[in-house]
């Protein structure tokens, strides 16, 4: 028994050494950016300058203990906190180039560049077809055949297309948990974003549908570029490439997975991911 122990560990370090080699050998594009960000509600700062860079085509996990700051980080990158009342955001988020956390960057299209997905399923009580055709009839597209084609790819990119293709003008609300959520990273893909967000997509399903949101993570990055808070240490460990350790509204450490977990730098993180923290 303690050899087969061994022996798993041997595989998975193996397997963690080998993707690290892989991600280390390939230069990485950035797909986004931020650069002394601050956030303050009031006159708390949620935010402390944050610099962080994430890669094109990969995953990035955000991980740390509750109220560190990694949902108000992650909403900062597609200008959700603006909703939010005496939400103050300085410094740049840099995306293609450009600053979006400028006064002059338009909203509207940066959300549709960079799409978010929230912890708990929040489809409208609308059929599931009305759903993921909502955010292009919404911005003025009126071709249904065109419609039709996105609907049904972006189910298909979800992973849902096959549940569902006989009952598309059914109530979403009559959907599973798992199914829901999936639909709603659906109707984030009917926009064509080049960057999803995604805010503790599983913290509330069972763990056959974490495993097939998981699953379709790993799919979505060959096209996307995924941003994800998790509470879920195992999970982080299995669907990223890169991660980064938030505490008390700063990053405390940054890199690939595989280093952040095999061999952290900082006594903090080491702490966190093994489960001493506190």
């Amino acid at each position: 028994m303690a050899t087969q122990t061994i022996r798993e560990k041997q595989s998975v370090h193996h397997h963690q050494v080998n993707r690290l080699a892989q991600l280390k050998a390939v230069p990485k594009e950035m797909a986004m950016e931020t650069e002394g960000l601050h956030v303050y509600y009031g006159d708390k700062e949620a935010i402390k300058n944050i610099s962080l860079s994430f890669p094109k085509n990969a995953v990035t996990a955000l991980i740390g203990p509750s109220g560190c700051g990694k949902s108000t980080y992650l909403r900062s990158l597609n200008r959700m906190n603006d909703e939010v009342e005496n939400c103050r955001i300085e410094g740049s988020i840099l995306y293609k180039g450009v600053d979006i956390n400028s006064p002059m960057a338009n909203v509207f299209e940066v959300r549709k560049q960079i799409g978010m997905v929230f912890q708990r399923p929040n489809p409208f009580a609308k059929s599931i077809y009305q759903n993921v055709a909502y955010g292009p009839t919404h911005h003025g597209l009126k071709n249904k055949k065109r419609i039709d084609e996105i609907v049904e790819d972006s189910l298909r990119k979800a992973a849902l297309w096959d549940e569902v293709k006989d009952k598309l003008h059914r109530s979403a609300l009559a959907l599973s948990g798992g199914q829901q959520q999936r639909l709603c990273i659906a109707r984030a893909l009917a926009m064509n974003p080049e960057v999803l967000l995604l805010d503790e997509p599983a913290s509330a399903l069972d763990p056959v549908s974490t495993g097939k949101i998981e699953e379709l993570i790993g799919e979505l990055k060959k096209d996307y570029t995924i941003i994800i808070v998790t509470h879920n240490m195992q999970q982080a460990a299995r669907i990223s490439d890169y991660t980064a350790f938030f505490y008390m509204g700063k990053v405390v450490e940054y890199g690939e997975t595989s280093q952040i977990f095999t061999n952290p730098q900082n006594e903090q993180t080491e702490n966190y991911i093994s489960g001493n923290f506190g």
